[in-house]
């Protein structure tokens, strides 16, 4: 039972005392027990409000609470005849949340805890005392300051209680009169510090649900950008961090975000932005700070030092000014920074904190998002490498072929120059005849030229392009290049390509290096003699809806039925002079592509490797 609840019993009990006739009382005696009896049904009808209060409080939700308070107040201070009830939220820094009641017609009044204006009264309350004052020649003289502050606002009467859970100072409750004044006596304030300590308990109970609410949604930002982030490639990275800064700036309440990633030689690689306002360039003090680990914050411009004047000049032109930038380590190493501007909202030193410790655990995860793009993308570099090693190893092998096929062109040429050269030597000119020989030269010239330009787009190195392609006109390019080698071979080479295939999405030059890489691997089977024909079959077919195939296949000596798989591992090779790489490349190329590579011997002997790709979506072909 609570102490309102016993409050009120004895109470009632003692006005059903009161009221309980007796004999032979006097006027006088009978006036002064009406007096007390009105004096305890007030004091009854108090108890029970409160204690009805007290009770309403404890199951009101978190995010109701400032409604109920609001109408507690005013049911008390409707009661004790006052114009004005507050609870004032505290906080170390700013004005802090308000909670309150009045008589339509009174304006804002100052927080009570503002130690400019009422420095005593700050005092005492957060000492833990009680100030009240029927009137305000009440005050000490002390309380000079406070006296004319609450002058100014008009305030005759007032009664003012620390609230506290056992803990620090949460707020501040207070009535206060201005029309007329209003005795507190101690009976009062005792009843009202009780109504104090439910509040205060309300009030705890309300910060410690947000403060867990709180909790979990930024555990389940982090969960979100986590997995974000893990299953994010390197070609989606700009799109999945400009949704991560928004979800994050969106949950901070802070007005700007920006992302900063540093190359590893020290520079500024890239950024990112909700709003393009962050050039780095800009910035260079903060940049210089966050390249060294520093983590940079302020508040005002002022504050800044002399070497952050480019920077200064910078924030006044952007009309922002950050709230804090962290830098963002991987290994030791600072991979990048987080900048976020606050806005114009005054933040608590509490409030500050947390931030702080929640743009550290924001900064580990965008760290290791930078980190994993950043390996990514050396990866992808160094596969790049080795299959530009891959194409250029398999024009080694077609070295006889290529030279065949640049030898015919040239030596047309140099017979055709010859003969054009005995003509023009004649005493008559036969000038439809040079222009025939000069038109096969120009013929020769182009079918040189032709070798030489497919040779070099397989062998130039550059940044990957995925585009809308003809699969049948990637493998024709392929058959044609090594047609001489199949020829030198002794290998009877066809195609079958199917008709109104849909486009596929990718890379050219390393989708050719696939099929040259699978051709070449077929021929190389076939050279040990074969039961039967030397033949090589280049098939792509419709494999399904959403994918097509294409398959090389050879009548050579098949794949060690054990472990057929083991033709795609690096290094792996039965070649006495093979470096095992050109099937593990193809492979890799395939994986990069969405598509699957796989193997398996031919009923009638030799293998067969085919892959398959997917088809190209139609907004992307």
């Amino acid at each position: 039972m609570s102490n309102f609840d016993q409050t009120v019993r004895v109470l009632a009990r003692n006005v059903a005392r009161a009221m309980s006739p007796r004999p032979s009382a006097s006027p006088r005696h009978r006036a002064d027990r009406r007096q007390e009896k009105l004096r305890l049904e007030e004091r009854l009808r108090f108890e029970t409000l409160l204690s009805e209060l007290s009770a309403g409080l404890i199951h009101v939700p978190a995010g109701a609470i400032d409604a109920a308070l609001e109408r507690a107040l005013q049911q008390v201070a409707t009661f004790l005849g006052v114009d004005r009830g507050t609870v004032d939220i505290h906080q170390e820094v700013g004005r802090g949340g308000r909670i309150s009641w009045m008589l339509p017609g009174l304006g804002e009044w100052p927080h009570v805890m503002d130690a400019e204006q009422f420095p005593w009264t700050a005092k005492q309350l957060g000492r833990g005392d009680i100030v009240r004052f029927s009137e305000i020649d009440d005050l000490p003289e002390e309380a000079a300051t406070d006296r004319a502050s609450y002058e100014r606002v008009g305030t005759r009467s007032k009664v003012a209680l620390p609230l506290s859970a056992g803990g620090p100072m949460l707020g501040v409750l207070s009535f206060s009169s201005v029309r007329s004044r209003r005795a507190w006596p101690a009976e009062l304030v005792e009843r009202l510090r009780l109504l104090s300590e439910a509040f205060a308990s309300t009030l705890e109970r309300k910060r410690v649900e947000l403060s867990l609410a709180e909790r979990l949604r930024f555990e389940r930002l982090l969960s979100s950008l986590s997995t974000s982030f893990n299953q994010l490639s390197a070609g989606d990275f700009n799109r999945e961090v400009q949704h991560a800064l928004h979800r994050v700036v969106d949950f901070l309440g802070v007005a700007h975000g920006s992302l900063i990633e540093f190359s590893r030689d020290g520079g500024t690689a890239h950024s990112w932005a909700i709003e393009e306002w962050m050039d780095v360039g800009e910035f260079p003090w903060m940049t210089a700070r966050l390249q060294r680990g520093d983590v940079v914050s302020f508040s005002e411009l002022e504050t800044l030092p002399d070497e952050a004047a480019v920077d200064r000049q910078s924030y006044l032109a952007h009309r922002v000014k950050p709230h804090v930038a962290m830098p963002l380590m991987a290994g030791g190493t600072v991979v990048g920074g987080l900048v976020f501007s606050g806005g114009d909202a005054e933040r608590s030193r509490a409030d500050e904190l947390a931030l702080m410790q929640q743009l550290q655990i924001l900064g580990e995860v965008f760290a290791h998002a930078l980190s994993r793009k950043q390996g990514e993308l050396e990866t992808q570099r160094l596969r790049q490498e080795l299959t530009h090693i891959g194409r250029v190893s398999a024009m080694g092998e077609l070295t006889a072929s290529l030279a065949h096929e640049l030898n015919q062109p040239l030596s047309a040429i140099l017979n055709n120059t010859e003969t054009v050269q005995g003509l023009l030597e004649a005493d008559v000119v036969d000038l439809e005849a040079v222009r025939e020989i000069l038109a096969d030269i120009v013929a020769e010239d182009k079918r040189a030229a032709a070798v030489i330009h497919r040779l070099r787009i397989l062998l130039k190195k550059g940044e990957i392009e995925f585009v809308p392609l003809d699969v049948n006109e990637v493998v024709g390019e392929v058959a044609w290049l090594v047609k001489s080698d199949v020829l030198l071979r002794n290998v009877s080479m066809s195609l079958e390509l199917a008709p109104d295939l849909p486009s596929v999405r990718g890379d050219r030059v390393q989708l050719q290096q696939v099929v040259l890489n699978l051709v070449l691997n077929g021929l190389e089977a076939m050279r040990p003699p074969p039961a039967g024909p030397r033949t090589l079959v280049i098939r792509t077919a419709r494999d399904d809806a959403a994918s097509v195939t294409v398959a090389v296949q050879d009548s050579g000596i098949g794949i060690n039925e054990t472990d057929p798989d083991r033709i795609f591992e690096a290094l792996y090779t039965t070649k006495p002079d093979g470096l095992g790489m050109g099937l593990a490349i193809a492979r890799t190329i395939v994986d990069a592509h969405g598509g699957r590579l796989v193997a398996g011997n031919n009923e009638q002997g030799g293998a067969t490797v085919h892959f398959t790709l997917p088809v190209g979506r139609k907004d992307e072909c």
